[in-house]
């Protein structure tokens, strides 16, 4: 009789088990407190809301909309059971014949690699653990499932992966795949449709049939023939759906509002936050932002409509609106259209900003003694560099002006005095500044640096500034002398509005004095109101204070502005910099940015109150005489204009001295501020805006309304009859486009000035004008220059208006026909020919002072 043998354990299966310990073992050391309450937060999708509570959208621009199980057909059940896990009604959470099949193949020879999840582990996957293709995440998503399935039934785990699988183009659900698709809610779907959602399932990219209809559809037959080899469906059923067409609505690729903003807030909440994308994602968390959604859309809209040109590639833009008092960001757009394009330019590109940055020079001048009445002079440069190499700046029409006030030479973007005030200055004491006041990306190290003139004079920078960097910097300006950090978010609450995190608003920090500010201001007005600006002139009179920019061969075109509520910069380029925005229908220049501005800030400014910008203590007006720059009474020089100064730096002549003794002879004594009491009323923090008492005369600086017609915004024109267009860029002067500026008045714009009162009067002297612009200097015959883009673009590094390779700092000052700027002293008198602050050429005659 033979003996029985005795029967061994399969290795394998010890193994297995040894595995299942160990897996089990640490799924329960790092399982999550709270199973339930993780897994249903796949309900919740976080929500982005803008300052006023609205609803801009979902933070990962995904639609997703919940449903019920019994709101969802079954044929999409029966068809997503059949393919991707047809044992899900018998097995525990995991499928050991799945599993087994699965390594067997995947080991084998040419064996078609696999997958053995079961539909519970991979809503394990979704809802409680990365995406990540390790041992560890595997092992973990087998334990999860077998709580998941001691936890719901299994009805309920089929809704919760229904309503969270991602079915491609931004969809996760199925009810927001199936109204994407075929415009149907899920509970409509029939066979065919509901086979191909399920087929989706498996690759979302691949097997889309807006992208991959052929590869779709032979998806969707393979889910039909399982569904009916698993007997859910007849053989007649089977052969009938396999013949129609896959039955999609055509539709283009839709974006949400805010898409750029919701990118950039996202990256903010991971980088600088700590978020997960996970948790984000399945959070449900409650994102209240600084986001403006009426502003939002008009700016969408405005970049949208830009006009088109005869060229291939069309250029591209992006729009950026804070709230100059907080930093506040109101309106992001990074791009025409965000389907096509998702780079988000208004803070990942960084582009040339030409003369927008000259305000940062002339800044930097007054809050070195220099006034706006300072009288330079407007003349050919040459200027001798370290390596022995000459630079010879430019202006845009290669024409001098000769005399020129600091107020001048910023409306029509001059060039050369802009070199002469970093010459002046000196290129540290700028390069701080500017810093200061947010530019942040300066090249100060390298062969190639931005510490030499082309950079910081006329804004060639080496590596450029973005859009969002650009407009914080002109909080400066625009928030009486103190920067503002930009910021997007308020308040992060969780899917119960229970408040997790607040963000106080930061105090801003002061960079220049008020006085410098508002006279920037003042100065920025004058640019649109007969300036280089002109076309960003707003329809209702409202203040606009602001400057354009163009940069070398017109490869970047921008316009930042401001009015007392809002401030907006505005970018156009091509995304090659190498690519100049030169058309048969004309060039693309500031003066294109600014008429953009124009019709963005005309929209979202309508029906608010015009109102003036706040002026600060510490301002005086005085007439200036139009030869020295010196401050005189106004019945002294007939052709004496009115000018803006800080009260502790008006260039005093000997005349206005006396006449200023007498008319505040005896003296008031100013009645010292009262100290209140308990309990009164506080004086309101700094940064609310002061508003001017109602009839009040406002500072001049725009031009009568009508005084040119306006072309549609769709259609670009054609330079001027007569203008040329140099062949050389930089000479150029950017041709009109987007509307017709209006004509300047003929004749010396300063004798239109209307008659102010010549008496006495006891503190500010003279009242100011409530009339028309004015120019304080007669202009000189050859000082014409174009109205549209009259600012000499921003040298690139190969034109002929950029300095030789030097990034020494000053030129050699002891060469030939060099210059020997002098920073004119605090309060000094003035002489009566030479203007004060003059740079002078050294083999000219030199003025007794």
């Amino acid at each position: 009789m033979p003996r029985n043998k005795k029967r061994r354990f399969p290795l394998y299966y010890i193994f297995f088990l040894l595995l299942f310990l160990t897996g089990f073992l640490f799924a329960t050391v790092t399982l999550p407190k709270d199973l339930r309450s993780k897994v249903e937060s796949m309900r919740y999708v976080s929500k982005v809301y803008d300052r006023n509570g609205q609803l801009i959208g979902n933070l990962f621009s995904h639609r997703k909309i919940w449903v019920s199980s019994d709101k969802i057909s079954p044929y999409l059940k029966k068809a997503v059971v059949a393919t991707e896990d047809a044992r899900f009604y018998r097995h525990f959470g995991l499928d050991p014949i799945g599993i087994a099949r699965a390594v067997y193949q995947t080991i084998i020879p040419g064996g078609l690699r696999q997958g053995g999840s079961t539909i519970t582990q991979q809503l394990a996957k979704i809802s409680l653990l990365t995406l990540d293709r390790t041992i560890t995440r595997k092992l973990q998503d087998m334990f999860y499932a077998l709580l998941i399935e001691r936890t719901y039934t299994k009805d309920e785990i089929l809704e919760l992966y229904l309503n969270s699988i991602n079915l491609a183009h931004g969809n996760v659900g199925v009810e927001a795949a199936a109204r994407y698709y075929f415009n149907k809610s899920a509970a409509q779907l029939n066979l065919e449709e509901a086979a191909l959602l399920a087929g989706i399932i498996q690759s979302p990219e691949n097997y889309s049939p807006y992208k991959h209809p052929e590869a779709a559809k032979g998806r969707r037959d393979l889910v039909l023939r399982k569904m009916w080899e698993q007997e859910y469906i007849t053989e007649k059923q089977y052969k009938t759906a396999i013949a129609k067409g896959l039955g999609v609505k055509p539709q283009e690729e839709r974006s949400s509002v805010g898409a750029y903003f919701l990118d950039y807030l996202r990256d903010y909440l991971t980088a600088d936050l700590g978020f997960t994308e996970e948790e984000l994602l399945w959070g449900g968390y409650q994102i209240y932002t600084t986001l403006d959604l009426a502003c939002q859309q008009a700016a969408e809209v405005t970049l949208k409509h830009l006009p088109r040109y005869s060229a291939e590639v069309q250029p591209e833009a992006a729009l950026v609106t804070l709230d100059p008092k907080t930093g506040a960001i109101l309106a992001m757009v990074g791009g025409r259209n965000y389907p096509t394009s998702p780079l988000n330019r208004s803070v990942k590109a960084y582009r040339q900003p030409g003369s927008a940055l000259k305000p940062f020079v002339y800044a930097t001048a007054l809050e070195q003694n220099f006034t706006a009445a300072t009288i330079l002079y407007d003349q050919p440069l040459e200027i001798p560099l370290a390596n022995g190499q000459v630079w010879s700046p430019e202006n845009s029409n290669r024409e001098y002006q000769g005399k020129i006030t600091l107020r001048q030479a910023l409306r029509e973007s001059v060039n050369t005095i802009a070199v002469q005030l970093v010459q002046t200055l000196g290129i540290p004491t700028v390069a701080n500044q500017m810093e200061q006041m947010g530019i942040e990306s300066l090249v100060r190290e390298g062969q190639v640096n931005d510490l030499g003139y082309a950079p910081l004079a006329l804004g060639g920078l080496t590596k450029g500034v973005t859009p969002l960097e650009l407009t914080a910097a002109y909080t400066s300006f625009a928030n009486q002398g103190k920067y503002m950090a930009p910021y997007a978010v308020v308040r992060i609450a969780d899917y119960q509005g229970k408040t997790i995190k607040t963000f106080k608003l930061k105090e801003g920090r002061p960079v220049i004095s008020p006085q410098t500010a508002y006279i920037m201001t003042v100065l920025l007005q004058d640019v649109v109101a007969q300036g280089t600006g002109q076309r960003a002139q707003l329809p209702d009179g409202r203040p606009v204070a602001g400057k354009t920019g163009t940069s070398s061969d017109y490869t970047n075109a921008w316009f930042v502005g401001y009015t007392p509520e809002y401030l907006t910069t505005v970018w156009i380029g091509n995304d090659r910099q190498d690519e100049p925005m030169r058309y048969k229908e004309g060039v693309v220049g500031g003066g294109t940015a600014a008429a953009v501005w124009r019709d963005y800030m005309a929209e979202i400014t309508a029906g608010l109150p015009v109102t003036a910008f706040p002026e600060p203590e510490g301002i005086i007006w005085a007439h200036v005489d139009p030869e020295t720059g010196q401050a005189v009474p106004a019945w002294v020089n007939k052709n004496s204009y009115p000018e803006v100064f800080a009260e502790n730096k008006v260039p005093e002549s000997t005349s206005y001295k006396i006449w200023r003794w007498f008319t505040t002879w005896p003296k008031k004594i100013k009645p010292e501020k009262e100290v209140p009491e308990e309990g009164t009323e506080q004086i309101p923090e700094q940064g609310v805006e002061q508003v001017p008492d109602q009839g009040a005369e406002q500072i001049p600086g725009r031009m009568e309304q009508g005084q040119g017609p306006e072309q549609s915004l769709g259609q670009a024109p054609l330079p001027e009859e007569g203008e040329e267009i140099p062949a050389q860029p930089p000479g150029e002067s950017p041709g009109p486009s987007w509307g017709q500026t209006p004509q300047q008045p003929s004749g010396p714009s300063w004798g239109q000035i209307p008659q102010l009162p010549s008496g006495p009067s006891w503190e500010h002297s003279p009242e100011k004008p409530s009339g028309p612009s004015w120019d304080p200097l007669p202009k000189q015959p050859s000082a014409q220059t174009s109205a549209q883009d009259s600012e000499q673009p921003a040298p690139g590094r190969d034109q002929r208006s950029v300095p030789p390779a030097d990034n020494s700092g000053r030129p050699n000052q002891a060469a030939a026909g060099g210059y020997e700027p002098k920073a004119p002293e605090k309060n000094s008198p003035q002489p009566d020919k030479a203007g004060w602050g003059e740079l002078r050429l050294r083999n000219q005659r030199s003025v007794e002072r």
